[in-house]
Formats: C-alpha cells, sequence, structure tokens
C-alpha cells in the first residue's frame, strides 16, 4: 500500500495572517484546520499575532509571531532566521502549506522547506503586483480609487493648484503627472510581480485560485509546469436562502426595503481602497435601497460617498449570513480579486451577482446565467449602473439568476475543497521525492 496516498499527515501551517483576523486567508486557514481534524491529520500553525484564546485552533497549537498592525492588517516583524530556525528545530512536518510565500513567514518557511528536503505548497491569495501598481500610481498623482472624477484636492493640486475637470479629464498641463503616474504603477507592479516571481518558484507547488490567476502568475515568471488550480470553499450551511426565513434576516430586509417598497441592493466584504467601494456612487438616483456590509480604513470616507447607504459595520457568522439573505441583489466592486469569496457566499444565499469582469470574478460568475459583469475599465461606472438597474427592474431574472447560482456552487463545500488540497499535498511529496532522487 501507498501510505502516503493513505495516512494522516503532518502539516507545518505558515500564514502571513493572524487567524484572529477577517479575511480571505484567515478564513480558509480555518476551514482547512477544522477539516484536518475531522481527518486526523496532525498540524502546527506559525502566524502573526494575535493567536486565538490558548494559543490554539481547533486542537491545534498557533505560534504568535510579533507583529505590527498596518491598515489594520497584522504585518509579521520578526526576522526570517529566527523563523527558520523555528521551523527546523520543531518537529519535523510531511508537508509546509505556505500562504501567500511574498510575505517573510512565507519566504522563510520555503527555506526552511527546501533544508528539510519538505515539499512547500504555496498559495497565491492576494493580487500583491496591481496592488503595488494602484498605490504607486497614487502616491504620485494623489488620485483616489481608479473611477473617473475624483473628489478633494490630488496631487496635481499640490503641484500647480489645478484640479480634474467636471468630466474627469485633467487640464492639458497636468497629463504628464499622470504619465509619470502611470510609469510609476508599471514599474512598481514589475518589481513586486518579479519578487513573487521568485518566491513562487521556490516552492514545490503553487496553488492558484482561478484561470486568471495562473496567467497572472505565469506573465509574472511563475513556472507553469508548478501550477495547479485550487479554489476556495463556501459553507453552504451556514450561507443559504433559507436564511430568508430568519427573524433577523425578515427584520432587516423589510427595515431596509421600506416594507417591501424598494429592492436591497448590497456590498459585503473589507472597506478598503482595493476593494473600489466608491464605484456604488454610480448607483445614486436607482429606485433601490444600498446596503454596504463590512468595516476597514475606508469607512468613514465611504459613508461621505454614499451618504444614503446602510452600513452596517463588521459582521460575522450568522448575523453575515442573515445580511446576505436580506438583500436582492449582490455587487462586488473590486477589480483586482485574485478570487472573490464573497461571490460565493452570495451565490450560496441565492442571490444574483453583478461584478467586474477582472480577475477572479470571470471564473465565479457565468455571464448571463448566475450574473452580469460590468466593465472594470468604464470611468463613470455606467455599465455597472445599467447592469443593477436591470436587475432591480427584473423580479423573474433575479430568482433565475439567483436559482443558477446556488446550482453552480452547491458542490463547493468547505471539506470538499480541502479534501482537494490534501490530494496536492500527496502529489507534491511525491515530486520532492523525485526531485531528491
Amino acid at each position: 500500500m501507498n501510505t502516503i496516498a493513505s495516512r494522516p499527515l503532518r502539516v507545518l501551517v505558515v500564514s502571513e495572517s493572524s487567524l484572529e483576523q477577517t479575511n480571505g486567508v484567515s478564513g480558509s486557514i480555518r476551514h482547512i484546520l477544522d477539516r484536518f481534524a475531522e481527518r486526523g491529520f496532525d498540524a502546527r500553525v506559525i502566524a502573526p499575532g494575535p493567536a486565538p484564546e490558548g494559543g490554539a485552533y481547533a486542537g491545534y497549537p498557533v505560534e504568535e509571531v510579533p507583529s505590527f498592525p498596518i491598515q489594520r492588517f497584522n504585518v509579521a516583524v520578526t526576522t526570517k532566521s529566527s523563523v527558520i530556525r523555528d521551523i527546523l528545530d520543531g518537529p519535523k512536518p510531511d508537508i509546509i502549506h505556505v500562504a501567500a510565500p511574498i510575505s517573510k513567514l512565507g519566504h522563510a518557511a520555503l527555506i526552511a522547506g527546501d533544508r528539510l528536503h519538505v515539499p512547500t505548497v504555496a498559495i497565491y491569495q492576494t493580487d500583491v503586483a496591481q496592488y503595488a501598481r494602484r498605490f504607486a500610481r497614487e502616491a504620485v498623482t494623489g488620485e483616489r480609487g481608479t473611477t473617473g472624477a475624483t473628489s478633494g484636492a490630488t496631487g496635481a493640486d499640490a503641484v500647480d493648484g489645478s484640479a480634474p475637470q467636471r468630466d474627469g479629464a485633467w487640464p492639458r498641463h497636468t497629463k504628464w503627472l499622470r504619465r509619470i503616474g502611470k510609469a510609476a504603477g508599471e514599474q512598481a507592479e514589475r518589481i513586486v510581480a518579479d519578487r513573487i516571481a521568485r518566491m513562487h518558484n521556490l516552492a514545490t507547488m503553487t496553488l492558484a485560485p482561478t484561470e486568471d490567476a495562473r496567467n497572472r502568475l505565469e506573465s509574472f515568471g511563475v513556472d507553469p509546469s508548478l501550477i495547479r488550480l485550487w479554489g476556495r470553499g463556501v459553507d453552504s450551511a451556514l450561507f443559504s436562502p433559507a436564511r430568508a426565513d430568519d427573524p433577523q434576516s425578515r427584520a432587516w430586509h423589510r427595515e431596509w426595503s421600506d416594507d417591501g417598497k424598494l429592492p436591497v441592493v448590497g456590498y459585503v466584504g473589507r472597506l478598503a481602497p482595493e476593494k473600489q467601494v466608491e464605484r456604488l456612487a454610480a448607483l445614486a438616483g436607482l429606485p433601490m435601497r444600498l446596503v454596504v456590509v463590512g468595516g476597514g480604513v475606508s469607512e468613514q470616507d465611504l459613508r461621505e460617498r454614499l451618504p444614503h447607504a446602510v452600513f452596517t459595520g463588521m459582521l460575522h457568522g450568522r448575523d453575515l449570513a442573515d445580511a446576505y439573505a436580506a438583500l436582492d441583489v449582490f455587487v462586488h466592486t473590486g477589480a483586482e480579486e485574485t478570487f472573490g469569496q464573497t461571490i460565493q457566499e452570495a451565490m450560496a444565499s441565492g442571490l444574483p451577482v453583478v461584478a467586474p469582469a477582472s480577475g477572479g470574478p470571470l471564473d465565479l460568475v457565468d455571464e448571463g446565467v448566475t450574473g452580469l459583469l460590468f466593465d472594470p475599465h468604464d470611468e463613470d461606472d455606467a455599465d455597472l449602473r445599467d447592469h443593477v438597474a436591470r436587475l432591480i427592474g427584473d423580479e423573474s431574472l433575479r430568482r433565475r439568476m439567483g436559482a443558477a447560482g446556488l446550482a453552480a456552487v452547491r458542490g463547493r463545500t468547505w471539506p470538499a475543497m480541502v479534501d482537494r488540497l490534501i490530494d496536492y499535498y500527496r502529489l507534491a511529496m511525491e515530486l520532492r521525492m523525485a526531485q531528491d532522487g
């Protein structure tokens, strides 16, 4: 019998994100550990603090490394050498699961895995290169967001006192600043892309969540032979159309819809610049109620930009599921997503989805069947507005798309997705043995 294919594994999970934070990385790891416990695996976790209460999750020890909050994200500030030493001195794993190897912790895990002759599986979670492009451009131009006109002062204002015109076009004598900003953004993206490629090429295997993400990694220079596809699961027991009958969900829908007079359109997710939630301002004047579920560094700015929206703050668990079920249409705004977990949660809740035709949504949304994809480069977001207007005006279309979305995600449970991940672990072990001769 092939023992690799049958026995429970010893897994070291190295995460760039604290398990106590709310984001895609941490959420995935918690689901992975839950499944490990069900299958009798042995595991330990190294992650930035804070660690869960008691220093463990699902019975597995979580080793906390020093961290510092940057935009509400706890970034590890330990040295790579200390993490490498910790891994080398600890119990030898069968596999090292590396969440986002671009981080300092991830790089240390890849180095330690090579020294131990242990296979490493790197998870591509975030398109940091695209973030770098936008941040560098905005640092030069002072622009906020990616849509046409900006609000408030900009970098151009600081240079010569001028501002964008009402239609979003810049005066002729400031366009040089935008050209410089574009060049700075492209250079920053290339620098980060090169690092992503170097890190992922150190891993035995890289798992990309979508075809678009795979193509991005290959364009960065990651060896195509190292890349496999692995998506994310969705908790179909928690996120379900049946939630619409819960008292909390019914009360919210009644309140938000003005006793059924208005369709409820909602966004769910972090409120951060890269999520481009300001795009929702294009929906102003439509006969609907806008609800924003989430929290983050952009919340105050968004409250000013979306004065008629309902802001619920961050929700979790049953409250979050009830909020989804209280919506009629789900809108995802970010064009820089490698996956888009909230899209899956919305589909599991029986909602039609409107999302940008970019990144992860291209794999998740079946255009015209489970939702509608808008042009992410449309500067005034008229395409986004038109898609939402179409859905709020056609209840039968909403129902058909919601039912199709629910059917599409029915098999994407977390246990099923983690079992597929474990199959990749075993394949990586075989590949590493072949490499070592």
